[in-house]
């Protein structure tokens, strides 16, 4: 046993994705345990002051932070669901009669709240609904956290990169909001990096996005690109059977309340005069488009024209087979906020996971790879605060990054 191994050296070195011949190299491997335990210490730093400011309140149990309760947009989830597992599925589509609900059972909101999922999403929330508001964002956000760690686990990563997604600011943003990008991005990168090797598995975990199917738009690209027809229908299936499971616990009636009352909702905020408060943590091209003062029928040109080169790298990124499954993953999840008008903040998962894959493929030692994980590590965090003082710059973002995955992908099919 040499001298790494010994002091427990040589398992991070494994876990940080360093072969054999790269250990011969100290300046590759000092490289890359440096950038490890700064990435990790600067993440739970970051964590651990916006949970204290998140869960520091006044008197009314408002957190001083978001003006709402601690839980933030958990709440929405929590509430809803317990509206609909009580019989009073008609108080979500009624707007008012919502917002009283919350300010009688959990705290008055200095800011205004609304149902903003379909319905396939109360299914999701039922579980949690049984247990106090506190307790149900605790248990969510361990159990969202852990699901996608473990999707990540099982489509090939170490155990490295699963820490360093944890303390993202892309994670530590979702903890913040009490929001679901956890679970839509592990459904996102599981179904699709699963696809290849099962195929009914991985369609069938897109299929159960219809909670949030502007997280999936590319995936049926994907699956027609590879010819996986099977993921496909399998996805589809999935869908369907998501849909009526909703349907026969909660009725008709919440499907259709929701394209006639919720939807229009959400796409009105959407279309908002900009800065709306909405809008801050927006990260589409749409939104993009109407800083710069464009109206709506060109902010939707502006979108179909960054979306169809989008759409077009995605057929192409997937028309061959990979060895790199879980980049090529990462790289849609990245090309679909090119694809969405509809994205925010919390949704940004896929960003730092580009960046940390791109990163363990160099070894940690490219200039422009490290340069790019630093830029997705942080902008989850700051994205708002640029989109309020500037212009969303999101999506200049995500085009590097989807770039980016696109060049090492492309180098692995050459040197195979």
């Amino acid at each position: 046993m040499n001298h790494a191994d010994s002091t427990g050296v040589g398992r991070l070195d494994r876990l940080l994705g360093l072969g054999p011949r790269t250990l011969h190299d100290p300046t590759k491997v000092m490289a890359a345990r440096v950038a490890f335990r700064f990435f990790f210490v600067l993440g739970v730093g970051v964590c651990i002051s916006f949970l204290q400011a998140a869960w520091t309140t006044n008197e009314a149990g408002i957190s001083l932070l978001s003006g709402k309760a601690p839980s933030w947009d958990f709440t929405n989830l929590w509430m809803g669901a317990r509206l609909a597992l009580s019989g009073q599925i008609e108080v979500l589509f009624d707007v008012e009669a919502y917002r009283a609900a919350i300010d009688r059972d959990v705290a008055k909101f200095f800011f205004n709240s609304e149902w903003s999922y379909p319905p396939p999403m109360l299914l999701v929330g039922a579980p949690f609904a049984l247990l106090s508001l506190n307790a149900a964002y605790i248990l969510w956000t361990g159990t969202t956290l852990a699901l996608f760690t473990g999707m990540l686990r099982a489509a090939g990563a170490s155990a490295a990169l699963c820490a360093l997604m944890v303390v993202s600011p892309a994670a530590i943003m979702n903890i913040v909001f009490g929001q679901n990008g956890a679970l839509t991005a592990a459904l996102l990168i599981g179904g699709l990096a699963a696809s290849g090797r099962w195929a009914v598995l991985g369609g069938a975990l897109i299929g159960l996005l219809i909670i949030k199917p502007h997280a999936a738009l590319l995936a049926p690209v994907c699956f027609l690109a590879a010819r996986n027809y099977r993921a496909f229908f399998a996805a589809a299936m999935s869908a369907c059977l998501t849909a009526l499971v909703s349907i026969a616990v909660f009725g008709v009636e919440a499907w259709t309340k929701f394209f006639q009352i919720t939807s229009p909702l959400m796409v009105s905020y959407l279309e908002e005069a900009y800065l709306s408060l909405y809008q801050q943590n927006g990260v589409s091209v749409f939104l993009f488009a109407r800083s710069l003062g464009a109206d709506l029928p060109t902010a939707y040109a502006v979108q179909a024209m960054i979306a169809l080169p989008a759409i077009a790298l995605t057929w192409s990124l997937w028309r061959r087979p990979t060895r790199e499954p879980l980049v090529r993953a990462a790289a849609t999840g990245v090309l679909t906020l090119l694809v969405t008008p509809y994205g925010y903040t919390y949704e940004l998962f896929c960003l730092p996971l580009a960046g940390l894959l791109l990163a363990m493929s160099t070894n940690w030692r490219s200039v422009s790879a490290m340069a790019l994980l630093s830029l997705s590590w942080v902008w989850p965090m700051v994205a708002s605060y640029v989109t309020v003082k500037f212009v969303p710059l999101t999506p200049f973002v995500a085009a590097i990054l989807a770039w980016g995955c696109w060049r090492a992908l492309r180098e692995s099919r050459e040197s195979s």
